[in-house]
């Protein structure tokens, strides 16, 4: 191949990679979609777990979602969990009993990464503060800055300085289908030997990274042996009785699946993360997730351990592993929210009251993202739990 060939595909690829970007960045830009008109056809709140005022906000919002999409909800207050399903049928509001649906949590999946990853620190198989080289079959390209080497730590809490994509996965977010789907260990180790370079030094800064969660979860396929889903498995769902959670879709697991939808309201491929599963591949039901966040209340062994503080970085926001505590005079919470193409989805909750929340829906990311929906819907909800009502 000429000079001048070479030249050419160089443009060439510089142009999709600018067009594909210049989509996504019109899609997150525009201004908030508009309401549709929307009924109130639920014949009786006798099985919905929420007050009128609830009702209202679950109603407000779903006038910006298509006819399709449900909201799969779990309330925790103390040792009570209250399950709500709502879904928009012909353009009105019903009630269904969604809680064992199954939903794409995008990056609550880095919570269970991190709590996987607490584990192994309790029983004394790894330290968080060993470099992430360390575990890896080739050498990094950069593993250090300023005399800082990237750990697992950094990894768990977004102080790694790992950059939030690899320059190296398709970057079409806007077009249906996965974008992480061909994207395996080869291409993973060639980006982090060939390319990656550190965006700042290492425990100094917390920039979100979707590659970092991602390699962290592969990290510890590498230290135990065994594939994410096998530990999530063995570590997470077996112990707290999570059935319908899990990473590869089969027919059996897909008789469950509420089916994702794009920002006008088609259905979507699900995402598969294969070698960033860690990051972002788990599907999971409200019912499971009432179970994690149940755990993550009244455990003391390693979910506790996932909570401890670790990095502050605003007057408001200290990271822990994986999540994010949010502090504000008498408020006090841990969150995290999750997103993909076809799903967007928030929890909620705190230790001290014993309250918590989840909410899990099959709202496009895209669409979710112009106007902060489901994080203002669950925080809206949650608010509206009274601060004792868990309490003993």
């Amino acid at each position: 191949m000429d000079r001048r060939t070479n030249t050419l595909l160089t443009v060439t690829d510089w142009i999709t990679r600018a067009s594909s970007w210049l989509i996504l960045a019109l899609l997150l830009s525009c201004s908030s979609q508009q309401p549709q008109g929307l009924v109130n056809a639920m014949k009786s709140n006798s099985n919905c777990p929420l007050d009128s005022v609830q009702v209202r906000s679950v109603f407000n919002y779903m006038q910006y979602f298509s006819n399709g999409t449900e909201i799969s909800l779990a309330i925790l207050v103390g040792d009570s969990t209250a399950f709500g399903g709502f879904r928009r049928h012909n353009d009105s509001l019903i009630l269904v009993d969604n809680r064992d649906g199954v939903f794409e949590i995008g990056s609550v999946t880095k919570t269970v990464t991190a709590t996987m990853l607490a584990k192994l620190v309790r029983d004394g198989i790894v330290d968080l503060n060993t470099p992430i080289k360390t575990f890896l079959p080739i050498a990094l390209k950069q593993s250090s800055l300023n005399g800082k080497e990237v750990t697992l730590l950094h990894l768990a809490n977004h102080t790694s300085g790992l950059p939030k994509e690899p320059d190296n996965v398709s970057t079409d977010w806007a077009t249906p289908g996965s974008p992480y789907r061909s994207y395996d260990e080869t291409k993973l180790y060639d980006y982090l030997s060939r390319r990656m370079t550190l965006q700042s030094t290492p425990g100094e800064k917390r920039e979100y990274s979707n590659l970092g969660g991602g390699l962290l979860g592969h990290l510890l396929t590498l230290i135990t042996g065994k594939s994410y889903e096998d530990l999530l498995l063995e570590s997470v769902c077996e112990p707290l009785g999570m059935h319908g959670t899990f990473v590869a879709l089969d027919s059996g697991r897909t008789q469950h699946l509420v089916l994702g939808r794009d920002p006008e309201g088609n259905v979507v491929p699900n995402w598969e993360l294969n070698v960033l599963a860690g990051g972002g591949g788990i599907k999971s039901t409200a019912a499971d997730m009432a179970k994690y966040i149940r755990a993550h209340m009244t455990d003391t062994t390693y979910y506790l351990l996932t909570q401890q503080p670790t990095f502050k970085y605003t007057e408001h926001n200290t990271a822990g592993l994986g999540w994010a505590w949010y502090t504000n005079g008498s408020k006090k919470f841990v969150d995290a929210t999750g997103g993909t193409g076809g799903y967007s989805c928030c929890v909620i909750f705190e230790r001290s009251t014993r309250t918590g929340i989840v909410l899990l829906t099959n709202v496009s990311a895209f669409l979710a993202s112009k106007g902060e929906y489901i994080t203002k819907l669950c925080r809206e909800l949650y608010d509206s739990i009274p601060s004792n009502a868990g309490r003993k």
